[in-house]
């Protein structure tokens, strides 16, 4: 008897946004990641991989703390297993009994999804309605929607960038040889480094990867590059190096903008920044000179002082410089869901949370007051919390409070693979498959003009007892009674 020829299985890593698309060499326990390569037919990412696809095994296969039955707290804290139809059945009354008691504005959503799975997360706004909530928020809130808001009311939607084929790309408290952000990361940081007529320009306080291959590191104190970006900026309006005739025909508000920048001592904010003013002259003339520019800025900046500051003066120097809509610079993607799009509402206007009276970007409530909107008298308080692919009691600041408050809710269900420290403070557990042993896909198609959805099959089977997020959401829903039956005959 001869033995088969193994199977790759196509599919995707999901450790993070570009979700490279790899193959995987099942072992012959039918679970193992024998072996992880990339994959040369993906149409984004065309064979190219980092190292950390091939750790996927250890860290994203369902190896620690596993959870495969619906759990229920028992009075005593410890959990005890339950059916899926008893677990259903009784969240959707509580959740039920919350929405009639105090209204389902007070029923607070978090999470999501994470880097590679987004299913999960388009269902929920079902289960929301059904339950009349209002309020969600996620990791974005706490990383970045301060960027979203100056999307918003600067260019009108999210922009992302042409690294691929910029002259220059200037990179801001982002260190892409590591963390990535667009395809093939590794393969065209190389690229501009090996080419003498391309230049890079790196802004971080930290000599990284990126920063070892530069042409250029702006070795910025920590928390003052908004000084170091104003100077920039100002260096752009003060020796005439702005694209004029492109701003004219494109820019609304140009002479209030330059009017402040021309008022700008760059020598002083430069010494506040410690990066030498020849320095920042010098990079503010490449940058110019460039026929196009790619612009990255991340969390380096995203989670520091004056984060939404930097966001807009960030997005000055390439606009200063006509580095929008055209190749090489910064674009507006074709995105299949409009992930980080804030209605841009004026002045104080637009939603904001019930207690704390916190501004919502793009939906989302901002991560440090939800422990404020719980842990309160208010009558409009969240009372009642549904996480999915988060774990919010270790992920926020101030973790003890933040757990505090999970404490004080009167309903807090988890949706997760794992028994995470959220988990533990839940009331229900309900279990849902890894990554790698469903349907999956992500919404973080930023490209243009050619852009890809990933939709994954599943690598591996699922354990009996989990079920996959979306199903849990319709579940969800038929037991909340929301349906009549005009919405099923659809079905029939």
């Amino acid at each position: 008897m001869t033995r088969s020829l193994p199977m790759w299985q196509p599919s995707a890593c999901i450790l993070c946004e570009c979700n490279c698309g790899i193959e995987i060499l099942v072992g012959d326990d039918g679970r193992t990641f024998e072996k992880i390569r990339g994959d040369k037919l993906h149409p984004a990412s065309a064979g190219y991989t980092c190292n950390k696809a091939l750790r996927l095994d250890l860290h994203q296969n369902g190896k620690t703390g596993r959870i495969t039955h619906p759990l229920r707290r028992r009075p005593d804290g410890t959990f005890e297993e339950i059916g899926w139809d008893t677990a259903i059945s009784e969240i959707a009354a509580r959740l039920g009994e919350v929405r009639d008691s105090f209204g389902g504005e007070t029923i607070f959503y978090y999470g999501g999804g994470g880097q590679g799975n987004h299913l999960g997360g388009a269902y929920s706004p079902a289960t929301l309605a059904a339950f009349g909530a209002r309020y969600r928020s996620s990791a974005l809130a706490q990383e970045k929607t301060g960027e979203f808001w100056v999307n918003a009311r600067m260019l009108g939607n999210i922009t992302r960038a042409d690294f691929e084929h910029c002259e220059v790309a200037l990179f801001v408290g982002k260190n892409p040889y590591q963390s990535h952000g667009f395809p093939r990361a590794r393969s065209v940081l190389k690229d501009i480094a090996k080419n003498p007529a391309r230049s890079m320009i790196v802004i971080d306080p930290v000599r990284t990867e990126t920063a070892e291959l530069a042409d250029f590191h702006l070795q910025v104190r920590p928390g003052t590059d908004l000084y170091l970006l104003t100077a920039l900026a100002a260096v752009l309006v003060q020796e005439n190096l702005i694209a004029a005739d492109w701003l004219a025909e494109h820019a609304n508000g140009f002479d209030a903008v330059t009017d402040v920048l021309r008022q700008v001592p760059v020598g002083d904010y430069c010494a506040v920044s410690d990066v030498d003013e020849t320095l920042v002259r010098t990079v503010a003339a490449r940058i110019a000179a460039a026929d196009s520019v790619a612009v990255f800025e991340d969390l380096g900046v995203q989670m520091n002082r004056d984060s939404t500051l930097v966001s807009y003066v960030e997005k000055l120097v390439w606009l200063l410089t006509g580095n929008f809509g055209k190749q090489g610079a910064q674009y507006v993607p074709s995105s299949l869901v409009p992930i980080g799009r804030d209605r841009g509402h004026s002045g104080e206007e637009g939603p904001r949370s019930p207690v704390a009276g916190a501004r919502i970007i793009s939906g989302l409530v901002p991560c440090n007051v939800i422990a404020e909107e719980i842990l309160t008298d208010h009558p409009a308080r969240y009372r009642a919390m549904l996480v999915e692919s988060a774990n919010p009691a270790h992920s926020l600041a101030d973790s003890a409070r933040m757990r505090e408050a999970l404490r004080a809710l009167e309903l807090v269900v988890v949706i997760d693979v794992a028994m995470t420290e959220t988990a533990r403070l839940a009331d229900y557990v309900l279990p849902a498959p890894t990554q790698f042993e469903k349907f999956e896909a992500t919404f973080f198609n930023f490209d243009f003009p050619r852009n890809i959805f990933h939709l994954r099959h599943p690598v591996v089977p699922a354990p009996e007892g989990v079920l996959p997020e979306p199903e849990m959401h319709a579940r969800l829903v038929e037991a909340s009674g929301a349906l009549s039956e005009e919405d099923y005959a659809c079905l029939l």
